[in-house]
């Protein structure tokens, strides 16, 4: 899925490097690919119901052209 949306990554300076994760927490990488697929379906998706739109608005522009 190639969406055009550049995802800039924060500053992991403030994390300890040696910290413990709980055995239900993500990881930084995990949890940012994470929330960069969830936006990027997001995007997909916005961009699939404006074609289903803008197709209906011809069709039904078409359809009391023709009547």
């Amino acid at each position: 899925m190639n969406s055009g949306v550049k995802i800039i990554k924060r500053d992991r300076a403030h994390v300890l490097p040696n910290s413990v994760l709980r055995q239900d927490e993500k990881t930084g990488p995990q949890n940012e690919r994470e929330i960069a697929g969830t936006i990027k379906n997001w995007i997909a998706e916005l961009a699939q119901r404006r074609r289903v739109d803008e197709l209906t608005a011809r069709t039904r522009f078409l359809a009391a052209i023709h009547s």
